[in-house]
Order: structure tokens, then sequence, then C-alpha cells
């Protein structure tokens, strides 16, 4: 199996992986102390690189040379804009069979929660002070600075449509559970297909 990681940071994600499984990966991200981090715990692997790149330039990318494509919380971090050139160059020249997402909930009671929880447990989360807390909590997002690379503005709504727009949305659900009711879930995972 062929991986690519969106974001790959120090390579958290890539241990565990080929851990498991017999896979081919490739982690990107623009960080240049993440990736001499994990090239320093992981390099050793084969069939194990990791690329500094800003993964909104198609030029990084080869056509349909992963079989999964994933961005576990990350693309939070990144300009609205370049998410969506990221999610394009997944979708039309990498053409996976899977493009998974994970994102945090910053929007709605889900944040009212978090930062609640983040404060009683002497946690800054950087998500905003209490209006524009307050404001997310109620949806309204006119009221709170535009999102550029962290969470404060963060909406995950338009993300899963800009993925739809792309590809097909094979799962929608919310983390660490299911069940969750969006509006109270941490996270959100997003499972997509490209056309």
């Amino acid at each position: 199996m062929r991986a690519l990681e969106i974001g790959c940071g120090t390579g958290t994600a890539v241990g565990p992986l080929l851990d498991a499984y017999d896979v081919d990966y490739l982690g990107i991200d623009h960080n240049p102390l993440f990736i001499e981090a994990a090239r320093r715990s992981h390099g050793h692997r084969s069939h194990c690189t990791f690329l500094e790149a800003d993964a909104a330039d198609p030029r990084h990318y080869q056509p349909e040379s992963a079989d999964i494509v994933f961005a576990l919380e990350t693309l939070e971090h990144i300009p609205e804009g370049d998410v969506v050139r990221i999610v394009e160059n997944v979708c039309r020249i990498v053409r996976p069979k899977r493009f998974v997402v994970t994102v945090p909930v910053e929007i709605g009671p889900a944040v009212w929660i978090k930062n609640l929880g983040s404060v009683m447990m002497g946690h800054s989360r950087q998500s905003g002070n209490f209006s524009q807390t307050l404001w997310a909590g109620l949806y309204r997002m006119d009221r709170i600075p535009v999102h550029t690379d962290g969470h404060l503005g963060f909406d995950w709504r338009w993300l899963a449509q800009t993925i739809r727009h792309n590809a097909r949305m094979v799962e929608l659900s919310s983390l660490p559970f299911g069940w969750l009711p969006r509006t109270i879930a941490p996270t959100i995972l997003m499972v997509a297909e490209p056309r």
C-alpha cells in the first residue's frame, strides 16, 4: 500500500503505521524542524520518505501515487486558500482510493466544552478569548476573526463542502465516538473517495 501523509509533523503517525502494515510512505510538511525530527526518528525505515514542501504546490504530487492520503489534525493549521489547493491536488492529481481527514470542531457548543475543560485543566488552547468563544459557540463566525492558520475561526463545515466538491464523501462522523452529535464532538472524521 502507498500512503501519503499531509502535515506529517515529527512523524507521530508513521511509526504505528509502518509497525502494523507493509506501506510505502511519504510524509510532507513545510516545517523543516518537523521534517528533521521525523527523519531522525523514522528515516532509517525502508520505504519511508519525508519531504519538506508546501503541500499546496501541485509540483509535489505525482498522478495516482498513493492508495491512501491522510491529514490528521493538520488542515486547520493551514490558510483556507491553501487547503482548497491541497484538496484539489489530492483529488485531481493523486486520486487515492481514500482521502482521510480529521479536524477539530471549533464551532457550536463543542468549542464551549473544549475551552471550559481546557481552562479547568490549566491548559490554554489558544482558540480565542471569552467573547470569541461565545460567538463561535453560537455559530456567529462573523463576530470573530477570519481563520488563518490556527483553531480560532476554523469551521469544519466549509472543509467538508470543499472535499465534497472534489470527491464522494464516504464517511462523516464524530470522534472519538461516532454516536456523539457533531455539535458536541471534539473532532470530525471525513473519509472521501476522489471521483
